[in-house]
């Protein structure tokens, strides 16, 4: 099972995008979906992007094909 937290900001310490932060944001009331958000910097980002799943199966699948071991940050 991946591990998925949504609406928290976490560092990706280890797979595909090693050292960006990832959001993982609930968005089903308006595309149906969700996305996942990632920059290089919280406070200054200079690179990142976004991917948008259809429902929660596809984004548990993203993260663990992505291999990501991810550090949640308290809030």
């Amino acid at each position: 099972m991946a591990n998925v937290e949504l609406e928290r900001n976490g560092r990706i310490l280890s797979g595909f995008y090693e050292g960006y932060f990832v959001r993982l944001h609930d968005d089903s009331e308006v595309t149906g979906g969700y996305y996942i958000y990632l920059v290089d910097d919280l406070s200054t980002p200079t690179d990142g992007g976004d991917y948008w799943m259809a429902d929660r199966a596809e984004l548990e699948s993203f993260v663990e094909s992505s291999e990501w071991q991810i550090e949640w940050i308290p809030e």
